[in-house]
């Protein structure tokens, strides 16, 4: 059974992959389409990689940024 501090590292290591996602997305949104503060924020709560990771590889396709948003569910 992992210790208190393993897990707190494995949670720690989880979060700092998200919010390099999250981070990716925006930079990419933004310089493709603009971006708004309330899209960033919109961004900033998905947690959920695999719809972060789609979104990341939807943009090279997409035609807007709504697109993009609305495969992260929101």
């Amino acid at each position: 059974m992992p210790s208190f501090a393993e897990k707190l590292i494995k949670q720690g290591k989880q979060e700092g992959t998200i919010k390099g996602k999250q981070d990716l997305l925006i930079k990419q949104l933004r310089r493709k389409f603009g971006l708004s503060s309330s899209e960033e924020k919109t961004i900033r709560s998905v947690t959920d990689e695999v719809k972060l990771d789609a979104a990341a590889e939807a943009i090279f396709d997409a035609k807007s940024k709504e697109e993009v948003l609305k495969l992260l569910g929101q």
